[in-house]
């Protein structure tokens, strides 16, 4: 006899496997119109969640090239996660290797799928409550960050036209209290090593600004303040700092 396990297996290879196997259509002991049309339905929303959370790579790649990338995700690995939104990472993850490895795609093609699932992510992310913080922001404080944010190092302004770098730079996307919409900005090396030291937990941000200096052994000239305050001004009325506590 024929078990539930047995069943489940076999109606999963029908919907993700590249073809359907002859013997899992069999086993359902159904018409084989039914189950295949379950399988282009399941496909269906899973093909179509994959180019919502990649549009512009999708793009880039071409309809067809793209959408033979998720069917060997389904086929080779397939959903891992039971929220369906978690499909975009999964496929970025399984078919990043090859597409990077392409000669044939653009040569941003790897910072614009990361961009892409890092927005896919932030669009998602539950707002987390954030502690109070002072009325003025507190240089001897500890910043406090936009729970919305995520970040990824890019290369290409795959934000912009695609334009090469000629270092990485770090891309913070993240979303506004209230606002559904998406935002972004984009950090040179220097700003970025203050970000990534600000995001250090419980680190003040004087403790973050001497940890940039220690690393890159200089003094805090002129110039330097200038580009620091001007990054945290940055972040702050960008909303990616929401203030300092102590």
């Amino acid at each position: 006899m024929t078990s539930l396990t047995e069943v489940q297996r076999a109606f999963t290879r029908i919907c993700l496997d590249l073809t359907p196997r002859e013997e899992d259509l069999a086993l359902l002991h159904d018409r084989d119109e039914r189950w295949l049309l379950y399988r282009t339905m399941v496909r269906s929303r899973l093909f179509g969640m994959a180019r919502s959370g990649l549009p512009r790579s999708a793009e880039a790649m071409g309809q067809e090239r793209f959408d033979a990338s998720v069917a060997r995700y389904l086929a080779e690995r397939g959903p891992r996660s039971r929220f369906i939104r978690d499909v975009v990472d999964e496929l970025a993850e399984h078919a990043l290797p090859g597409w990077e490895g392409d000669p044939s795609l653009p040569p941003h093609i790897g910072d614009l799928v990361r961009y892409e699932t890092t927005k896919w992510r932030v669009a998602t992310v539950p707002w987390e409550a954030t502690p109070e913080t002072s009325d003025e922001l507190d240089f001897a404080g500890i910043p406090v960050f936009n729970p919305s944010v995520h970040t990824t190092s890019v290369r290409y302004r795959v934000d912009k036209q695609n334009e090469p770098l000629l270092e990485p730079h770090l891309a913070v996307l993240y979303r506004k209290p209230g606002d559904a919409k998406i935002y972004h900005y984009v950090l040179n090396p220097e700003g970025a090593a203050l970000f990534v030291a600000w995001r250090e937990p419980e680190r003040s941000l004087a403790d973050g600004v001497k940890a940039v200096l220690a690393a890159a052994h200089r003094e805090p000239s002129a110039s330097f303040i200038d580009g620091m305050a001007g990054v945290l001004a940055d972040l702050v009325g960008q909303t990616i700092i929401l203030g300092s506590r102590r």
